[in-house]
């Protein structure tokens, strides 16, 4: 039986200092020349053989203009799963960022930031194959050095792989040194169970992919390059030629293409590190940040975190053709009795995860649906891939994500915004310019409330 009033907290704290070769130590998804409302005509530092797939621009939406008609109790739109065992959960996210600040016996700097304008997103999640959230009731913050700026905030849609974010706005601050956004979404959870006779049927489709799912193709953060790497998959096509043994990856139907791949990159990674560095300060959930190899790092080492492997299958899922999107977030463990704290590979370290969904579209009917892969969790079971032929437990039906809180479908948002240090999810545009040093800290938590009837 599992707990349904159970309130938990996994708190993890990332502390960044500024240490990659970005634009002077930040990280820069897209040229800082627009707002991130508005999408870059190429992100720099991405390959520019790959086209941007999602015609659609960014928009900003008020938050007084959101529809207010969400249901708690409906699970996602997919033809190809089935729910079960639903979990609402509210995500406290908060980041914190600080001017640098520098002492010693001989010289003290102390920096100060004016703005004329700030901007400052971070995600939350509006659906993913197993998780819906309600973008109207996410409650937060803008803090200004400790004070409250605002509770409004927009939402802004037609990022890859349908990423949300929600953008805080501020104007005319002056020798200030701290900002902070905190951002609590509620999202709703549920087991599932893929329906793999309706989903075998799914073959290519003759046209177009929907943009959502065209749009996965679009350069990313740790998927097509890194803070090692500008072009961070160069040995994924050869792997999958060598996988589909030189035969159209497309002559495979989709879901049996998609499944033979994830067998294979389950037994060519082994799960290492957590892919979470210590930060400077030293504390038992003090992490510098997320740490991602890239495929091909990950690929040559044949090990890699939770986040390498998930990047690793997204960019062979993609290679071969089938849309593909990470998704990250905090696994709640409240049902092991979190409750003991020194338990740190629940509460801390394995806390936070990533997972693949890959894109189903049957042209003909309209049927479409996100399927959820964790390769991860499949190791676990075992280093030989199951049988093709039979149902596989993580890979389409998966019984503990009820119990994962989606946070981001990138590292980094794919927009013009910059941060520091290692990706931490958000970024900000500021005029004149963005600060080029800055320390940020990451906080999550999580809490679990009832699902009842007709609430």
């Amino acid at each position: 039986m599992r707990h349904q009033s159970v309130s938990t907290a996994v708190f993890l704290t990332a502390v960044f200092l500024t240490a990659m070769f970005f634009s002077n130590g930040a990280i820069v998804a897209q040229p800082a020349s627009q707002p991130p409302s508005q999408p870059a005509a190429q992100p720099a530092n991405q390959p520019a053989n790959q086209p941007a797939a999602n015609p659609v621009a960014p928009k900003a939406i008020p938050r007084a203009q959101l529809p207010g008609d969400f249901d708690p109790n409906e699970p996602p739109v997919n033809a190809f799963l089935e729910y079960s065992e639903p979990q609402h959960w509210t995500a406290r996210m908060q980041i914190d960022v600080t001017a640098f600040e520098y002492s010693n016996n001989q010289l003290q700097e102390i920096q100060v930031w004016d703005f004329a304008t700030l901007a400052v997103v971070f995600p939350v999640i509006e659906a993913t194959s197993a998780a819906t959230g309600d973008l109207a009731k996410v409650r937060g913050e803008l803090r200004v050095t400790d004070r409250l700026y605002t509770r409004d905030y927009s939402i802004i849609r037609g990022y890859p792989g349908d990423a949300v974010y929600t953008r805080w706005d501020a104007s005319d601050l002056a020798g200030i040194r701290e900002v902070t956004i905190l951002v609590e979404p509620e999202v709703n959870c549920w087991e599932t169970t893929l329906n793999e006779q309706a989903a075998s049927k799914v073959g290519w489709p003759k046209g177009e992919y929907p943009s959502k799912a065209r749009s996965t193709f679009d350069p990313q953060y740790g998927i097509d390059y890194t803070e090692f790497d500008r072009e961070a998959n160069l040995r994924v096509p050869a792997l999958v030629d060598r996988w589909t043994e030189g035969r159209d990856p497309k002559s495979i139907p989709p879901l049996q293409l998609a499944k033979y791949l994830a067998g294979r990159v389950v037994e060519l990674v082994q799960p290492a590190a957590p892919g979470l560095q210590r930060g400077r300060i030293s504390t038992r959930r003090g992490f510098e940040g997320v740490r991602v190899l890239g495929p091909d790092r990950t690929i040559r080492a044949g090990r890699g975190s939770p986040f390498d492997i998930a990047c690793t299958l997204a960019a062979v899922y993609r290679e071969a053709g089938l849309p593909a999107r990470l998704v990250i977030g905090l696994r709640e463990f409240d049902e092991f009795d979190t409750t003991d704290v020194t338990r740190e590979e629940l509460r801390g370290i394995e806390a936070l995860h990533a997972y693949v969904e890959f894109y189903l579209y049957d042209e003909a009917t309209g049927d479409e649906g996100w399927i959820p892969v964790d390769p991860v969790m499949l190791r676990k079971q075992s280093s030989r891939a199951p049988a093709l032929n039979q149902p596989w437990e993580y890979f389409g039906t998966h019984n503990q994500l009820d119990h994962f809180i989606p946070l981001a479908f990138h590292f980094h948002p794919p927009t013009t915004v910059r941060a520091y240090g290692s990706p931490a999810f958000w970024g900000w545009f500021a005029t004149p310019a963005a600060p080029a040093t800055a320390f940020q800290q990451l906080t999550f938590a999580t809490y679990n409330t009832p699902v009842r009837g007709g609430d």
